[in-house]
């Protein structure tokens, strides 16, 4: 898997925090939120070096250039 996968399967949680998730999810919606994610739910090691890196040893981009 590459270090710039983003995994957001929530059955890569451990079964407390899919509950947390969906408790989440539930309340958001009856409040009237709609627009809500999870935007990772696992993260190698070797990814959160990866990410760590960014500004400090690499170039990165936060998407705000154009």
């Amino acid at each position: 898997m590459s270090v710039t996968t983003v995994i957001r399967d929530l059955s890569q949680l451990l079964p407390v925090a899919q509950t947390a998730c969906k408790l989440l999810f539930q309340e958001c919606y009856k409040a009237g939120i709609r627009d809500i994610f999870i935007t990772e739910t696992y993260r190698t090691q070797e990814r959160q070096n990866y990410l760590y890196q960014q500004g400090r040893s690499r170039p990165h981009s936060t998407g705000a250039e154009s």
